[in-house]
């Protein structure tokens, strides 16, 4: 099973120097955002295969309305679908859809403009061919998006969008807060879990807080899903959707994330 990490939590804007620490944590590949804005299609081929790493995914996490802007769904869609484009470019197997529920907020149906949202990009990917990257929809927790916070609401979400290229991003913080049960969660996403994200209820690595980890393991087995497994982890109780900023945050940071890859990894020995 693959296992990735997601670069944004490192806060690291060099992108050899970033690589570099990704590498030497142990990680078999990442999940990317942002880079693109700084470095060439390229240049971040070269960064991340020449160290024996896998792009697992391009993540669209910041792609939001600004503060005080309305939404406009087509401004949104324009933007995802660069991403689309560059992940494409990079032969990345996935695009996420993190935020995508912000820009249809104030529209008088969001939940069918949220429908039909994903099938445009949807169906943009698919017409890029063998190289279209699949789209996965990030179910996250209510304090971060406006809609779709569980995993019966995101497979209800996939159901009205009706595209096979199409699937889930289910996280142990966010289901920690929204699932009454995220065992349960797990096992009726069979058919749509794409990827699987790890942090503890802290935010920090596996043992850090409340979440059961070897229970969603084991419902992961159980249902036969092969991965990536993608970490997404911080210093316990730090801002959750912000970068580390200082060596020693950093430091804690990378402790967090070795003793997650030795737990997880040993699950499975």
């Amino acid at each position: 099973m693959t296992i990735g990490i997601c670069t944004w939590t490192l806060g690291l804007d060099d992108l050899d120097t970033l690589m570099d620490k990704v590498a030497e944590l142990g990680f078999d590949g990442v999940q990317i955002n942002d880079l693109w804005e700084t470095y060439s299609v390229e240049e971040i081929r070269q960064a991340i295969t020449s160290r024996g790493l896998a792009l697992i995914a391009v993540d669209a996490q910041r792609i939001a309305p600004q503060d005080g802007e309305a939404p406009d769904l087509e401004r949104g869609l324009e933007a995802y679908r660069h991403v689309i484009d560059v992940a494409s470019q990079l032969g990345a197997p996935y695009v996420t859809l993190p935020i995508l529920s912000a820009w249809v907020q104030g529209l008088e149906a969001p939940f069918d403009a949220l429908v039909e949202g994903c099938r445009s990009l949807a169906d943009y990917a698919a017409q890029i061919g063998e190289n279209g990257p699949k789209l996965v929809y990030e179910v996250v927790n209510r304090d971060e998006v406006p809609m779709i916070f569980t995993a019966e609401e995101g497979n209800r979400l996939l159901s009205a969008v009706d595209r096979q290229n199409v699937g889930l991003i289910l996280d142990s913080y966010h289901m920690h807060f929204e699932e009454d049960d995220p065992v349960a969660a797990i096992e009726s996403s069979r058919d749509t879990l794409s990827i699987y994200h790890i942090s503890d209820s802290t935010r920090g690595g596996i043992g850090s807080g409340n979440v059961d980890f070897r229970a969603q393991f084991e419902a992961l087995q159980r249902i036969g899903f092969q991965g990536p497994v993608v970490m997404e982890c911080l210093p316990p109780m730090h801002d959750p959707s912000s970068p580390v900023t200082s060596e020693g945050n950093r430091r804690i940071l990378e402790d967090e994330y070795a003793r997650s890859l030795d737990v997880w990894r040993g699950y499975a020995a």
